[in-house]
């Protein structure tokens, strides 16, 4: 059940990791026409589009991080007895969430103290940036959480 809502957020995500590169492109585009056909910016567009890039990368990561698409060298792994190989993924696995609880805990440190400083041409905080970090974080430790309870089910199943 919890991987089945685990496996729809990952597609949302992606589906919106996907979209926000979309805009990032179609505000290039614009920025582009408006400066060489019309002669005229707008000064808010790299502000937005570092915005939505911070978002997108951190997005980008955590559907990579829940489909395990991020590169390995899994050379040795490959070879190694399904026991294991299991045991190898549970260690990689809470190693991994210990990161996501640090990522959580300074980024949302940082993302506080960036809220007193604005965009160079908005009025608005760069924490909003900075908060990609703590909430993709959080969202990888979500999906840290299930590989580890999956991993140690069936280390458990194993040694019956």
């Amino acid at each position: 059940m919890i991987r089945s809502w685990l496996n729809i957020l990952a597609q949302l995500i992606g589906w919106l990791t996907g979209s926000l590169f979309m805009v990032i492109f179609c505000l290039y585009v614009v920025q582009i026409t408006l400066r060489y056909v019309i002669g005229d910016t707008w000064l808010w567009t790299p502000d937005m589009v570092r915005l939505l890039f911070i978002w997108g990368v951190f997005l980008g990561a955590t559907v990579l991080y829940a489909a395990k698409g991020h590169l390995t060298m899994d050379y040795f792994v490959r070879n190694l007895a399904p026991r294991k190989r299991a045991t190898l993924d549970l260690c990689i696995d809470a190693v991994s969430a210990a990161f996501f609880v640090l990522l959580i805990v300074k980024g949302a440190e940082i993302a506080t103290k960036r809220m007193r400083i604005p965009f160079d041409t908005w009025d608005i905080p760069t924490g909003y940036a900075y908060a990609a970090a703590p909430v993709c974080g959080a969202l990888m430790l979500l999906f840290a959480l299930d590989r580890i309870v999956a991993a140690i089910q069936y280390l458990n199943e194993e040694g019956k």
